[in-house]
């Protein structure tokens, strides 16, 4: 049964930060104090119950960060270490109690299978949520495009479009690669809608098109902010992506006025562009311009991710981030490369982390959620019965299934060379994908 405690004090370093988690306890009928702390982190657990002393013992409990670096088992039960991101406290303590609290780890790192939990279920409720897309993260909607070509393929397109909605998008939207494909795109639509009746289906096409089968349609991509701001009676109850890019800023409010002129529901789209130039930067600034408009912000990432000689897991997770501080509530991509391969999985997490980093307050760390597919984030990782190590600056050590320890340096030509002498080879695979993933920040310049 969860234990409720009758009153605790939430021992801060932002008074601010604490005072919403404060009122989210009290609704439940907790007594909760507020005491801020400066210099908190730094402040050894013997010293810091002197300081709180007089205050702490009119609370049943004593709730610092998870953030706190001290182990605070020796000052009694009394004491105990809260989630990194003090909005998480009410989740953890309405689901499960005070018993999960710990006096030397954070709820995150003590009880990493309750936050994972926690975590598919908030997720679950955010995702059904995140139709129409939201004023305003969280959650983060994700839209994935299905490219058509000119004969249509149709089988082949309804067959993409159920993968994406597996790799978790939202939306589904039909690409056509020209104009007069309409009929082709009317009859997959139509079908889309047979198979998965749960999905939101998209069209970014021409005007024509978009006018023409806007019945068929969920959303509709993409339509500069000085088009739309000339007439929308086509797309009326229709949601609407208005393109805000370099020189259209002026007609926006416009536009805004148009769309709620027939009903139309219009997502902000500031036109993402990569690095150096045209410019990330130049897109978060029109990101800030559009920010004082209520309506939701749509980023598309294919066109910076795929720039970019960096692995779209990482660089998707933080333009996601980035993206989500700024107001932006849907995610739109294009798996048009083999190097974008699974990027609409990879969006549906990098959406998922920055949701809840929004709703609980914390970094986009230790959320149940990850995009760390390669690089090891811990010293020592163990598969089918092998083991890795990680040493010094660029070692590894692997241990196999019989003890044997075998030694690396990653900066090697070829580590992988080390393990031709494993006779078994499961043994064999395990250690290469423990090998690789210890030595991957050297593996592009490897020679084997």
């Amino acid at each position: 049964m969860t234990r409720l405690p009758g009153s605790l004090l939430i021992v801060t370093t932002s008074r601010e930060e604490a005072e919403r988690a404060a009122e989210d306890l009290r609704a439940l009928g907790i007594t909760v104090g507020l005491l801020e702390v400066k210099g908190l982190l730094f402040t050894p657990p013997d010293q810091l119950e002197r300081m709180v002393e007089k205050e702490a013992s009119k609370y049943d409990l004593v709730v610092l960060p998870g953030t706190y670096p001290y182990d605070l088992s020796g000052l009694g039960g009394k004491y105990v270490k809260g989630p990194e991101g003090l909005w998480l406290l009410l989740d953890v303590i309405t689901s499960f109690g005070v018993d999960a609290l710990s006096p030397s780890l954070p709820f995150e790192k003590a009880n990493p299978d309750l936050l994972e939990s926690l975590a598919r279920r908030r997720l679950s409720e955010m995702r059904s949520r995140s139709s129409p897309i939201p004023a305003a993260p969280p959650p983060i909607s994700v839209l994935s495009e299905v490219l058509i070509g000119e004969s249509g393929a149709g089988e082949e397109v309804i067959a993409r479009a159920e993968a994406l909605v597996a790799d978790g998008a939202d939306y589904v939207v039909l690409a056509p690669v020209k104009s007069g494909l309409v009929d082709e795109v009317a009859g997959i639509a139509d079908e889309l809608r047979a198979r998965l009746p749960g999905v939101r289906l998209g069209l970014d096409s021409d005007l024509g098109s978009l006018a023409r089968l806007s019945d068929r349609f969920d959303i509709l991509l993409s339509l500069p902010a000085r088009a739309a701001s000339s007439g929308l009676g086509w797309a009326r109850s229709r949601e609407l992506v208005v393109t805000a890019g370099p020189e259209e800023e002026t007609y926006v409010e416009e536009a805004l006025r148009e769309a709620e002129k027939w009903g139309v529901r219009p997502v902000l789209d500031p036109i993402a562009l990569p690095t150096p130039k045209p410019g990330l930067i130049g897109t978060i600034e029109r990101l800030r311009f559009l920010a004082r408009f209520r309506a939701p912000k749509m980023i598309g990432a294919s066109n910076v991710v795929e720039l970019m000689d960096a692995d779209t897991s990482g660089s998707v997770a933080l333009l996601t981030s980035l993206a989500a501080e700024l107001g932006v509530s849907a995610l739109l991509v294009e798996e048009a490369s083999p190097k974008a391969r699974g990027l609409t999985a990879e969006a549906r997490a990098a959406a998922d982390m920055a949701s809840l980093a929004l709703l609980w307050g914390k970094s986009a760390k230790d959320l149940g959620v990850s995009l760390l597919n390669s690089k090891l984030k811990t010293a020592q990782a163990s598969m089918g019965g092998v083991e890795v190590r990680q040493e010094g600056s660029s070692g590894a050590e692997l241990q196999l299934r019989d003890g044997t320890k075998i030694y690396v340096d990653c900066r090697d030509p070829c580590p992988l060379g080390r393990l031709a002498a494993v006779k078994d080879p499961g043994v064999a695979s395990f250690a290469a994908v423990l090998l690789y993933r210890a030595c991957l920040p050297w593996s592009s310049r490897w020679r084997c």
